[in-house]
């Protein structure tokens, strides 16, 4: 229905919202500390890297417009079995995201904080926490794209603030070694994951209105300025407090570096850039707990889960609300039982780049059958990174501990949820499901 559909610079604020999130406010501090001032061109090398998925995700948007996401993608060129995994992948590696967001929280605000009965107790944090993501996500798509566009508004003011104070603060000693380029490289994890979630209008495509027009300019659009913003922002950095201090000290900590002689605004950045902190992570949850439960439901809508009608319902002002509890619920029990934000971060790495692969392989069967438009090498290039990318993904979480019982025990989450994805599949083929509001 047209009234429940939002605007293109909604889908672009809301896809803004995904991206920007804990990867800028962690990854400057340990990127500086392995390659120093060269550490900000990390921001660029895996843009570069992600360049060729982003285009053929685009392409993917333009060829299925309406509801599905990476389920569509991968049924319209492959089968249905084929979009089945690639959407289960999908929710499954932001249902990792949802929990990093939960735990990158709960350590922000212990830290502006202090110590308190709420903030002490993981377990309390985490019900308060996924209760108000679940009751915000129960809103209209209208209302929530608005509160979530105010958010990610307010958590982008402390990074345009200093990318404007940039030719104020720009260090004209400021330079870069062969060997902190040289160390590029080793910084680029830290990137990656500050770039997931550009794909998070293809979730929510069919909700934007002229969706076959405007859902892959979203993804461009919310890109490529969250690449430049991140770049410029870290750069920012490096010159205001040196990659020493920003290893030290971290992101959220610039406003005390500040000398110019502008009234009080290091007094107002003190206190307005840990509350944009929280406000980025509370929002980024938000939003994968949207996207997690859209995805699901499509995929309930298709008759592709046992018990699939009860997973498909819909409320009122159309919100997929069975499956918002589902999520929320997957995410607190992955937040509360493993609280190691470095091994949910790698599992939601892996997670996601294995979606990306049989939607790829969709697309290109489907440019070699037809000769749709579309450069079939840039989607064997994305194809090749997105593998690429997985098993980079799984040897960063075995290099976590070399203890074979922890290594199992980080992998078994995600052995979990392909064993429950092979659980609940519908074997048999079905009509799609008769959608009921509450």
């Amino acid at each position: 229905m047209e009234q429940h559909k939002i605007s293109l610079s909604t889908a672009v604020l809301m896809n803004f919202n995904i991206m920007i999130g804990s990867g800028i406010l962690i990854g400057p501090s340990v990127m500086a500390g392995i390659a120093g001032n060269a550490s900000f061109l990390a921001w660029f090398l895996v843009a570069v890297i992600f360049l060729p998925v982003v285009l053929s995700t685009v392409q993917l948007s333009r060829m299925c417009p309406g509801a599905g996401g990476f389920y569509a993608y991968a049924k319209e060129g492959l089968n249905k079995e084929a979009g089945y995994w690639s959407g289960w992948l999908y929710s499954v590696g932001y249902s990792f995201s949802f929990a990093v967001e939960l735990l990158a929280l709960r350590s922000t605000v212990l830290k502006w904080m202090g110590e308190n009965w709420f903030v002490s107790n993981h377990l309390i944090f985490n019900v308060v926490l996924t209760l108000f993501c679940i009751g915000l996500n129960l809103l209209s798509i209208k209302v929530l794209s608005r509160i979530l566009n105010s958010l990610t508004i307010s958590k982008l003011i402390p990074l345009i603030v200093l990318i404007l104070l940039i030719p104020f603060i720009y260090n004209p000693s400021f330079t870069i070694t062969a060997q902190e380029i040289s160390l590029v490289p080793s910084a680029l994890p830290f990137a990656i994951f500050g770039y997931l979630g550009f794909a998070y209008c293809c979730s929510i495509s069919h909700l934007i209105k002229d969706s076959e027009r405007n859902a892959p300019l979203a993804i461009l659009i919310g890109f490529f300025l969250t690449a430049l913003i991140y770049s410029l922002f870290h750069f920012g950095l490096l010159n205001l407090m040196g990659s020493q201090a920003l290893h030290e000290y971290g992101a959220p900590s610039f406003a005390q570096f500040i000398s110019l002689p502008i009234p009080y605004l290091k007094t107002i950045l003190s206190y307005l850039i840990p509350l944009a902190s929280v406000i980025t992570l509370f929002a980024g949850a938000c939003g994968f707990l949207n996207a997690n439960s859209i995805m699901l439901n499509g995929m309930a809508q298709e008759g592709l889960f046992v018990g699939s009608p009860f997973l498909a319902q819909l409320s009122a002002s159309d919100r997929p609300w069975v499956a918002t509890f589902v999520q929320g619920f997957i995410g607190f029990v992955l937040a509360t039982l493993l609280p190691n934000i470095q091994a949910l971060g790698n599992l939601c790495n892996m997670g996601v780049f294995l979606s990306f692969i049989l939607p790829f392989v969709s697309l290109l069967a489907i440019q070699i059958k037809t000769g749709k438009r579309g450069n079939k090498y840039v989607t064997m290039l994305a194809l090749v990174s997105v593998i690429l990318l997985s098993l980079y993904s799984f040897f960063g979480l075995m290099r976590i501990s070399s203890s074979f019982y922890d290594r199992l025990f980080f992998l078994s989450p995600m052995i979990a949820f392909v064993f429950i994805g092979a659980l609940v599949a519908h074997r048999k083929t079905v009509k799609k499901v008769e959608i009921r509001s509450v």
